[in-house]
This record gives structure tokens, sequence and C-alpha cells, in this order.
């Protein structure tokens, strides 16, 4: 059964408003909503399930999804803590925004649910918010007022992504599959010094080892532990010329604490030694 949530009436009179959720195990059962719901992922990732679809979309910091008002969906965590935020928006104000700043009939294009790409203009606003939200708590005209700025920024800049980019899931399955490795990809890229194996990355995107392997290879022409070496070298790299680490603290930085297997790992990926980086500083 799917219940219908109202939102509308929570809604500022700009008919955008903003929530914020962040919760171990997050989970919403079925339900629709009286009104667009813009999806952004803000930490950790969620599933997806919509009423059009037997397969469950995964969402993380690197995409955003909008939901067209009564359109069936569920939601929950991977597994975890996660955070995102959701924008509810007025239809009428939605079709009326369209034709005047985007010169399209947003409601077609969105037409039922959709995930786009994230861009850098909209994770800095992102990131404002984080900034202003936990102040705005405490109801200072000032505050409230940077929040309604950004809760219309964070809309304007997803319509303006709507209607210059094409959805991730209009590209087929093919597209789904880039899209979840660069998901892999961005973990292993934020959790260098963690080292994680590939069982634990099978575990936080549900892949057998067997699919995680073989689609990374096909997507990136590597393996998951070449590419999460050449991270740890690229970044150890940038640590010891930049600013100036040894190569012991930059090797524990990014998971290494053997300074002869980070040396074998740069004479691999760089041609060079961790020394080499000081003589050419």
């Amino acid at each position: 059964m799917i219940n219908r949530s109202h939102k509308l009436t929570a809604m500022l009179p700009d008919v955008v408003h903003c929530e914020l959720s962040s919760a171990d195990g997050y989970a919403m059962d079925w339900h629709a909503h009286d009104c667009h719901m813009l999806l952004l992922p803000r930490h950790g990732s969620l599933l997806l399930s919509t009423e059009d679809c037997n397969s469950h979309a995964r969402l993380s910091s690197l995409s955003f999804s909008v939901i067209v008002p009564d359109f069936g969906h569920a939601t929950s965590a991977v597994h975890g803590r996660e955070s995102h935020l959701t924008l509810y928006v007025d239809p009428d104000y939605l079709r009326r925004y369209g034709p005047e700043h985007a010169g399209m009939d947003l409601d077609a294009e969105i037409a039922g649910h959709g995930q786009w790409q994230r861009s850098d203009i909209l994770d800095s606003i992102l990131a404002l918010h984080d900034k202003v939200g936990p102040a705005a708590q405490s109801k200072s005209g000032s505050d409230m007022l940077r929040l309604h700025h950004l809760n219309h920024l964070l809309f304007v800049e997803c319509m303006r992504i709507v209607a210059g980019t094409r959805r991730l899931c209009a590209a087929g399955k093919n597209g789904n599959s880039i899209m979840l490795i660069r998901q892999v990809q961005a973990f292993i890229t934020d959790n260098l010094e963690a080292h994680h194996g590939i069982d634990t990355l099978c575990h936080q995107f549900h892949l057998s080892r067997r699919h995680l392997t073989r689609l990374f290879r096909d997507v990136t022409q590597e393996t998951v532990v070449d590419y999460a070496n050449r991270q740890r070298v690229d970044r150890a790299h940038r640590l010891i010329r930049e600013h100036g680490m040894s190569a012991l603290d930059a090797g524990l930085a990014v998971g290494i604490d053997s300074p002869s297997y980070l040396a074998r790992l740069f004479r691999k990926y760089l041609g060079i030694l961790p020394s080499d980086c000081r003589r050419h500083h």
C-alpha cells in the first residue's frame, strides 16, 4: 500500500520546502507526495525504489534524483549512517519556472522520476547549506533568510542540470554501470587511509566479488587494486612534493605503513622513488 504524504502545507511562500534527514538505518516505506521531490544525498548512500522499476537505483553524493507528484517510491540507507536533503517543490511553481528560465517543459523532462549527475556548482551550494542549516535552527531572521535563499539556489541549479543534461538512467544499463563504478571510485578515493579491500566494497555496494571486479575492469580498464594503489601513489606524491611530508608520513596518510612497499608502488606507477619528489621540489 502506498501512503500519500502531504508536503505543500509545510512550504514557505516561495513554494520550496527543505528537510534534512540524518540517521542510522534510515528507511522510508512506500509513499507518494503531493509535490515534486528532489533527493540529494549528503553522506552515505541511498537505495531508491520506484513503482515503474523492479530494481533499486543507488543514489550517492555524485547524483540527485527528482520524483514527480503521486509517484510511488521507497528509500533506505545502504548501510550505516547516512544523511540527505529533500527539497519539495510546488508543481505549479515548477511549471511556471520551466518556460521562463529553462526554455522547456520541465514536467515532461522529468516524467516520473530520474537521476542526474551533480555539478561542481551544486556541490558548492550544498556545502554552504551544510554550514548555514545548523545555524538556522536558532530561527534568527538573517540565518533563516540565508537558508531560504540557498534552498532556492538548490532548486535553480538542479533544474539547470535537468534542462541541460540527460538523466543517468536514460543512458541505459551501460550508463548505470558507469555511474555505479564512479561511486565505487569515489568511495575508494575518499577512504584511501582505511585500505578497504574488495570484500568491503562488495558489502558497501551490494555486489558480488565477481560482478564488481568484472564491471570495474570493463568501465575503467584496470583492476580495483590498481586503481586504489594508483590513487594512493598520486596522493602520497602530492603530500611529499607540495607539503614537504616524509615518505613515511605520506605513506601512513594513504594507508601504507611500509616505506619499501610505497617505494615499489611509486616505481610501478610513476617510474620514480619517493626520494625523487624531494629532489625535484
